[in-house]
């Protein structure tokens, strides 16, 4: 019987060609690699031609999915080389570390800060010892003991020596011994105890290499860390009674196991079992290619830069493959690392410049891969179905993708966009709500240019996260599919809702989703919340949503019926309360109800009802003419008012020649322009006699009063359009000869108007 030991670095290339080489040498009967025992089963689909690295194992507990634990495997990752190796020979293959159905329970007992039995007997002890006084190499060596090594080797960089010494070099498989001696050294060197949770770990791993060798394997393989390799190697060191001490009382929690995609932006955030690496596409370059790995990664950085439209070329290659040989050379390397790659990149390509390295530095260092896990694979309902409405929304490719894509972006349309009245785009915009209501944030829903006035499109940001394989695991409590998982999620707790603003969100999320199940339980609570609400406010909040719904719910086929009368309650409320709402605020809280009122008022717009367009009128005009009101409220008021023709123009003049009087406060004045002038200021250039009166007050102000008012008459102005600040300033230069053109070109000839009325009227569809 014989135990070897071949200690590794998590996703090292160096790592797993060396042990592949050891294994092939030893034809060992058993492999036993440092992971999760929960996964065990799994371990076979490794075989699975359709199983592409980067994946990872996720073990959770199905009873609260705050405990899980990630286990990433890339192509190049020793461990997953083992598996693969095991299962093409035939031969028995298992994980050995803590397994998570008892480090789930330490992890909890912890945070809970209660102890399992056996820790106080062991800290009991501990307490008797003396306190041992360490050197000042002990106390470096205990710190950092890869850093201690590289430090003595004239590094200041741990990672780097490891992959100069051990994963960039052609290393046989004796290279492990020496490991095994070097790691054995420093570990008793320190003469400190590793942390509790180490030695359990460590003792488990050698309880399972003990029931190995009692069910009579004579060639044991163990796969596991560098540092832990004398723990293993040397059992007689560790009595086995103590390692089950160790053990003993951890209660075990239930879990589960799956395979799920990875990518290299993960593997190199440094996430899950044992971290990651920084640059993955490099390492993967190593494995894979090593022979060639300087002249493709060279002829990677040359195609990167021309997808960026920069210079590139052969001789750019060729250049920078010597240049980066050399700089190994110089540096007593057999092969150029990381480092001399980029610097001669940045040299070469860059002409010295680092930034323009910096554009295509994700690319390159860390690679834009992801992994795929075949559909066969055991999976929970919720993930089975989702990856069918992928499918069949055609969204597969962004899917599949590591970027940020838009949704049918195109070379033309970079933002892409989907149009709610096609089918096929209104599958792919009730995914993607339903995914948003149950916190799988695949897509983000981001607003449309001002040229998009109606609500038949929508513009969605993708991208697909290796993270969602939890989010997705905790929304399949909800239910079996992506809408019934929805719709129990937007129902949960309704009765509890008395919130109208949360309650219209989910209203408004239900609508948008399509759950017609959802909708209308929703909309009752909604009309009985509703019906008690004394917030006008929420109100107002409230109802845009609801009317865009009713307005633009048939290009969405919406079921929204019941709508219509929760809208017919709201708008009569709101009409009553605000004049009293809107008395006595202070400025945050009046432009706060002025982008109420503005966005009420284009809501409002939208339906086809008389009655609510004389109610919502009628307020606007007690608004315009009411003193305790903040003046940006009244401007506002009288500028929609005179907008829909319900105010004429003297009365406009009337009303701002009130404001403007110089019995009023000048800043009270000024926001009373700002409200008046919202939206546009064509009015003014239009209507004479209204750029007579502000021009008159402006002119009339003291200096010190105008520097004042600036700021506030900058920001109304400012949201003009070019062509009418150009027009205004005409006016403001010429004053009545300005105006009399301006007059002129506001002459409509009826006899050629009236030509046109038929077409227009055809457009409009009232021929």
């Amino acid at each position: 019987m014989s135990i070897h030991v071949y200690g590794i670095r998590h996703h090292g290339p160096g790592s797993a060609k060396s042990m592949l080489q050891a294994m092939r040498q030893l034809e060992p009967d058993m492999i036993l690699i440092e992971g999760p025992p929960d996964a065990d089963k799994l371990i076979p689909h490794v075989a699975n031609e359709k199983l592409k690295p980067p994946v990872a194992l996720l073990i959770y507990n199905p009873k609260n999915l705050q405990e899980a634990s990630y286990y990433p495997f890339a192509s190049f990752s020793p461990e997953w080389q083992a598996m693969s190796f095991a299962l093409k020979k035939n031969i028995p293959v298992a994980f050995m570390d803590l397994p998570r159905t008892l480090e789930f329970t330490l992890n909890r007992e912890e945070r809970e800060n209660t102890q399992i039995s056996i820790l106080p007997k062991l800290e009991e002890k501990e307490a008797e010892l003396p306190e041992r006084i360490l050197t000042r190499e002990q106390k470096k060596i205990a710190k950092d003991p890869f850093g201690y090594l590289a430090n003595l080797a004239g590094y200041t960089d741990s990672e780097r020596w490891w992959e100069v010494m051990f994963e960039a070099e052609e290393n046989p498989e004796s290279i492990f011994p020496a490991i095994l001696e070097m790691i054995d050294v420093l570990r008793q060197e320190s003469e400190i105890e590793p942390p509790i949770d180490e030695q359990r770990r460590e003792a488990y791993m050698r309880e399972t290499i003990r029931k190995a060798i009692k069910n009579g394997h004579q060639k044991i393989a163990v796969i596991c860390g560098a540092w832990h390799s004398p723990a293993l190697q040397y059992l007689d060191r560790y009595k086995a009674a103590k390692d089950k001490a160790v053990l003993r009382g951890i209660k075990k929690t239930s879990t589960k196991a799956t395979w799920v995609p990875w990518t290299f932006e993960q593997l190199s955030m440094q996430s899950g079992y044992g971290a990651g690496v920084i640059s993955p596409a490099w390492y993967q370059l190593l494995f894979h290619q090593q022979k060639d790995v300087v002249i493709r990664w060279m002829t990677k950085v040359a195609r990167l830069f021309r997808k960026e439209d920069m210079d590139s070329s052969s001789a750019h290659i060729i250049e920078a493959v010597r240049l980066a040989e050399t700089l190994a050379t110089i540096r007593g390397l057999n092969l150029p690392g990381i480092g001399e790659m980029h610097e001669a990149a940045v040299a070469i390509f860059c002409q010295g410049y680092e930034s323009q390295m910096e554009i295509i530095e994700q690319k390159l260092i860390i690679g834009d891969v992801m992994g795929k896990v075949p559909p066969e694979i055991p999976v929970i309902p919720l993930q089975q179905d989702l990856d069918k409405k992928i499918k069949s929304a055609r969204l597969t490719k962004y899917r599949n993708s590591t970027e940020s894509n838009w949704l049918k972006a195109t070379s033309t349309n970079p933002r892409g966009g989907i149009d709610l009245r096609e089918d096929n785009d209104r599958i792919k915009s009730h995914l993607l709500h339903r995914l948003n209501i149950l916190k799988v944030r695949w897509g983000e829903l981001k607003k449309g240019s001002k040229r998009d006035v109606g609500s038949f499109k929508e513009y969605w940001k993708l991208k697909w996260k290796a993270g969602f394989a939890i989010s997705i695991i905790e929304a399949g409590m909800w239910g079996n599919t992506v809408e019934k998982a929805a719709t129990a999620f937007l129902l949960n707790k309704v009765k509890e809702l008395k919130d109208l603003p949360d309650l219209t969100k989910r209203v408004e999320a239900a609508l948008n989703a399509n759950l017609p199940n959802a909708i209308a339980p929703l909309i009752k609570k909604l009309q009985n919340v509703s019906a008690v609400t004394k917030d006008v406010y929420h109100l107002m909040d409230a109802l845009p949503p609801l009317i865009n719904a009713l307005r633009y719910g048939s290009s969405r086929e919406l079921k929204i019926e019941a709508l219509q009368e929760v809208i017919d309650l709201m708008i009569p409320r709101i009409c009553i309360a605000l004049p009293n709402a809107s008395v006595s605020l202070d400025e945050d809280a009046s432009r706060n109800l002025f982008e109420k009122i503005l966005l009420t008022n284009r809501s409002i717009g939208l339906l086809e009802q008389p009655e609510h367009h004389e109610s919502w009128n009628g307020l606007l005009k007690t608004l315009s003419r009411m003193f305790q009101v903040h003046p940006i409220i009244a401007g506002a008021s009288t500028r929609i008012l005179f907008d829909k023709g319900k105010v004429d123009t003297d009365i406009a003049a009337t009303q701002m020649n009130y404001a403007l009087s110089r019995g009023n406060d000048s800043s009270k004045a000024a926001h009373w322009v700002e409200g008046f002038l919202n939206g546009s200021g064509l009015l003014l250039i239009h209507h004479p006699g209204l750029w007579n009166i502000l021009d008159e007050w402006v002119g009339a102000l003291n200096p010190d009063t105008f520097q004042d008012i600036l700021p506030l008459l900058r920001r109304t102005f400012s949201e003009f359009s070019g062509a009418e600040r150009a027009k205004m300033l005409e006016l403001a230069a010429h004053g009545r000869k300005a105006l009399q053109k301006t007059e002129a070109e506001n002459f409509v000839d009826e006899k050629r108007a009236e030509k046109m009325i038929s077409v227009v009227k055809l457009l409009l569809g009232h021929a």
